[in-house]
């Protein structure tokens, strides 16, 4: 009995702390914790209302996704745009993300497909309503679903990671680019649809094309955040 109790205490905190994983990333991604902004444990636990240990245990995580760092008798840094580093990972999707595509078209069975297919409308129509929140939801389910179906369990747990960091920078480009959002959500689409028809060789293109996207939006980022500091630098008052 007292093994089962305790058996039930772990799950019950791995729950709470996937939760309080889950939130935090969403709060980061959608940049409710804006970049280069500080926050302590004690403020997201009050605002999540999850204790303090699974809350810690997932900043954990979130400080090896790269999303945030623990700065002594400061807090909780939520680490800025990176535009270099965002780059990097897009390298880095491209080799792994590629290997998860093709597997999913190959892999997944009817009731996965269907999915995919249901997802492609949805997240088609969430772009279309500039619903950047419910559009950032449809992808994560979008990418937790091929990864699954993928069925490569080191494959999904070096994707995750590099997702999230993906989802932050498009988000912060929406703001200003609204547009965007219909652009990435077609392209996110005609993945799913390739994966759902098990085109392994559409899937790839369409991966690739929406990887090159995704590039450009750093791109266009670094130009502006250069473009900010420049302004910044010769005091015309557009940054204080």
């Amino acid at each position: 009995m007292k093994k089962n109790r305790v058996s039930g205490n772990e799950d019950a905190l791995r729950s709470l702390t996937d939760e309080a994983y889950r939130l935090i990333e969403e709060m980061v991604v959608t940049l409710r914790l804006a970049p280069g902004s500080v926050v302590t444990e004690q403020a997201l636990c009050k605002d999540l209302d999850i204790g303090r240990t699974p809350v810690r245990e997932a900043l954990v995580r979130l400080k090896q996704d790269g999303l945030v760092v623990v700065v002594p008798r400061r807090g909780i840094l939520v680490r800025p745009i990176e535009t270099t580093e965002s780059l990097m990972t897009l390298e880095v999707r491209h080799l792994v993300e590629t290997l998860i595509v093709e597997r999913a078209a190959r892999l997944s069975n009817d009731v996965d497909r269907h999915r995919f297919r249901h997802l492609a409308d949805k997240i088609e129509e969430a772009a279309k309503d500039k619903a950047f929140v419910r559009f950032m939801r449809l992808d994560h389910s979008f990418n937790t679903l091929v990864a699954e179906c993928a069925q490569h369990p080191v494959a999904q747990k070096v994707i995750a990671p590099l997702h999230a960091v993906s989802r932050r920078l498009g988000f912060y480009y929406a703001q200003w680019y609204a547009g965007s959002i219909e652009e990435t959500g077609h392209a996110h689409a005609n993945i799913m649809r390739a994966i759902a028809a098990g085109d392994e060789v559409t899937a790839r293109q369409e991966l690739e094309k929406l990887l090159e996207l995704t590039r450009k939006i750093a791109l266009g980022i670094e130009e502006e955040l250069l473009e900010d500091a420049s302004h910044t630098e010769s005091g015309d008052g557009r940054k204080s």
